[in-house]
């Protein structure tokens, strides 16, 4: 299996990864990592490796890194999060990787800067992630996601506003997954 779990002990946490990935096999050819490490300003994040095997689409290897904690009051473990909820996540950051299948370098590149620089585009990267989500049949839990996040008490206001500025409503996601459009653009139209 090309999926390798680094720095990552918690069973829960392998098992909720695996139970995301099955439903995604357009990826089973690639090396997929998963890590646990300190991050302040998110809990997961994917993005290709950068090596020599970046420049070739067909062969290039993926990375999905996890906090060790949310940044909550209250401290709590990602490997505490409910099953539900931690597929929904994993489910939503391989749709990242979806994404990053279609692109090239240069667009990889474009795509790098437009993240991180240009609010819209950030959106729509997110977008882009949950609709794959909900295509590979994960509405439920990345509805349950994102319910969880901006229903838990303890977490920062400032993390819950991102969460509501950059990603799709739980009501929002349920009008994809029913087929009814959304008020933004689909994937068709982004990529």
């Amino acid at each position: 299996m090309p999926v390798q779990f680094q720095d990552l002990s918690s069973e829960h946490i392998k098992a909720c990864f695996l139970k995301a990935y099955q439903a995604y096999p357009e990826l089973h050819g690639h090396r997929i990592i998963v890590r646990q490490r300190s991050m302040s300003k998110t809990t997961m994040n994917a993005q290709p490796l950068l090596n020599w095997r970046f420049f070739r689409r067909s062969r290039r290897q993926y990375i999905v890194n996890l906090t060790d904690n949310m940044h909550v009051e209250d401290r709590i473990s990602i490997h505490e999060l409910p099953e539900e909820v931690l597929v929904g996540w994993f489910a939503h950051e391989l749709g990242h990787v979806c994404d990053y299948l279609h692109r090239g370098v240069l667009r990889m590149l474009q795509f790098g800067v437009g993240y991180l620089l240009l609010p819209n585009y950030r959106a729509g990267a997110e977008r882009i992630a949950d609709i794959f989500a909900v295509e590979h049949g994960f509405a439920d839990a990345i509805i349950a996601t994102k319910q969880y996040i901006l229903k838990h008490s303890g977490l920062p206001s400032a993390y819950k506003r991102r969460i509501e500025l950059y990603y799709m409503s739980p009501d929002e996601v349920a009008m994809i997954a029913q087929g009814e459009p959304a008020n933004a653009l689909t994937i068709d139209q982004i990529i």
